[in-house]
């Protein structure tokens, strides 16, 4: 389970006084790998540097964990991606910290599909899909107001919508980028 790794990598990144959060290092590789499954980890490093405004050779430290997150994403995003799950904080943390991490884990996944150069605004895609770009881009500006009856339930809820949401981009994607290959192996 990825959760063990939350709180090790946030702590490293309060640490190092980064402006990001744990989740978002899964969120930047998730869209990323969305939209180009080809991306190597020394690239992966390379914008989670610059993405985190960290000197690359600092992560070095986290080596370990950020070569989790890559194995475990592809592994998973190779099969039909049941197994994928969100680094998240653990149901033991504050709901207001588990928010604000899913919040950032869409923003950065948002970031990562973008950075990645392999998606554009212009190309065609499912409603389905534009649905869950859109729906991600809403919660990625997630924020609590009065404490209210049934928010963990809403969480677990909004979680796994997040989690299907990425799964459809990268499915739709992956299936863009066979059809061109096969188009493309064709002519």
């Amino acid at each position: 389970m990825l959760v063990e790794y939350y709180r090790t990598l946030d702590d490293w990144l309060v640490d190092q006084d980064a402006d990001i959060r744990a989740s978002e290092i899964q969120g930047l590789l998730a869209g990323l790998m969305a939209s180009s499954e080809k991306i190597r980890p020394d690239e992966y490093v390379v914008q989670l540097s610059e993405y985190a405004d960290l000197q690359a050779g600092k992560l070095v430290e986290i080596s370990d964990s950020l070569e989790v997150l890559f194995s475990r994403l592809s592994e998973s995003w190779e099969g039909l991606g049941l197994d994928f799950e969100l680094l998240l904080p653990a149901d033991e943390e504050l709901i207001e910290e588990r928010v604000d991490a899913l919040g950032a884990w869409c923003e950065s996944f948002l970031t990562g599909l973008g950075l990645s150069g392999g998606f554009t605004k212009s190309q065609s895609m499912s409603e389905d899909t534009r649905q869950a770009l859109n729906d991600l881009s809403e919660i990625a500006r997630i924020e609590l107001g009065e404490a209210e009856q049934g928010l963990e339930a809403a969480y677990v809820e909004i979680s796994e919508h997040v989690r299907l949401a990425a799964l459809l981009i990268a499915t739709e994607l992956k299936q863009r980028s066979v059809s061109v290959t096969d188009v493309d192996v064709m002519h």
